[in-house]
């Protein structure tokens, strides 16, 4: 276990490290990889000892070698980049034994070992018995995968318990991703295709307003960066979504349906409708980790490629590129929900 206290390998969050290093303090006594088949008839042989079967964690674990490929040559396709688990069986299964069988086997340990909490609802353990369980199935039927995948990710914080809400789900959705995110590409790009025919203006020199809602704009992306390299997923939505709600301020603030009635306030209405779709390019290729269909969707609006590209290597720079494109069909991200329709007299 030289590793976990050399940092050859990480453990995210970092408590959770300290819940390993802890259970190394105390002797650990040898672990015995069987159990006598007359104790244990339904387990796996052991190929050198009839009368035993497999310990279940021993094969358990031995499961992810194999599945990658052991034994067909297939192994070293796989990068041992990352391991996810939850909580449960941090100690002394994947904290433990999984690096020392690793070692054993001579293959090379993770680099990072991810331990997530679990899902309560109203504080209390998801359970049968309880009558307290979720469908993910039914939540993504009625709300969109989208939107369900995004409200998991933004609600725990990683290695912590969370608590669903069927309520914050819904608020979430017709909030930061209906309100914000889809209305500011309805807005914007509906105003584009008003004014100025479906095409993307040419941004002229930016103003001091124009400088400060970039530079807020991309010290969001760079926190977000910052904060997913770390795994705190909830924290890196919220700053990515400061860029959502800056590009919505901005809107507000120059007023471009008060701007295109004013011809000598032309080209302040092209900077403003440019700054508004090179925000949502930004936040759409960065979230497509999270909200794949929609961001994909998005940036075909935007008259992009619906496929995200890998990063340029000065990434995050301002679009450069955009005048001239004539945007796709504008529609909504997130359309209503029935019971969020009006109801017809």
């Amino acid at each position: 276990m030289s590793g976990l206290v050399e940092g050859t390998f990480l453990i995210f969050p970092e408590f959770r490290s300290k819940e390993v290093l802890g259970a190394l303090e105390k002797p650990l006594p040898d672990l015995c990889i069987s159990r006598p088949k007359a104790r244990l008839a339904w387990g796996i042989p052991l190929p050198f000892d009839e009368t035993q079967v497999t310990y279940v964690w021993f094969d358990a674990l031995l499961n992810y070698v194999t599945g990658a490929g052991s034994g067909q040559g297939r192994i070293g396709e796989w990068s041992p980049a990352v391991h996810v688990i939850g909580k449960d069986i941090l100690v002394p299964a994947h904290g433990i034994y999984w690096p020392c069988m690793l070692k054993a086997l001579g293959l090379p340990l993770f680099k990072k070992l991810l331990v997530h909490g679990f899902w309560t609802r109203k504080s209390e353990k998801l359970s049968k018995s309880t009558g307290n369980i979720v469908d993910p199935r039914e939540l993504a039927e009625k709300y969109g995968a989208d939107s369900f995948r995004y409200y998991v990710l933004r609600e725990m914080a990683l290695g912590h318990d969370a608590d669903f809400d069927e309520e914050s789900l819904a608020a979430r959705r017709k909030g930061e991703l209906a309100h914000e995110l889809g209305n500011l590409l309805q807005r914007a790009g509906s105003m584009i295709g008003r004014y100025r025919d479906g095409k993307i203006p040419a941004a002229a020199q930016p103003d001091a307003m124009s400088e400060a809602f970039r530079a807020t704009v991309l010290g969001a992306l760079k926190k977000w960066d910052e904060l997913m390299q770390k795994y705190q997923i909830h924290l890196a939505l919220g700053e990515l979504w400061k860029g959502v709600q800056a590009g919505n301020q901005m809107i507000e603030a120059r007023a471009p349906w008060k701007l295109a009635k004013d011809p000598a306030k032309s080209a302040e209405l092209d900077a403003t409708l440019a700054d508004a779709m090179a925000v949502l390019e930004l936040v759409l290729e960065e979230v497509e980790c999270v909200i794949p269909r929609t961001a994909s969707a998005g940036l075909i609006q935007l008259g992009l490629p619906g496929k995200v590209t890998r990063r340029p290597a000065d990434w995050p720079q301002w679009p450069a590129h955009q005048a001239g494109r004539v945007l796709g069909s504008i529609e909504p991200l997130f359309p209503l929900l029935e019971d969020e329709k009006p109801k017809s007299s």
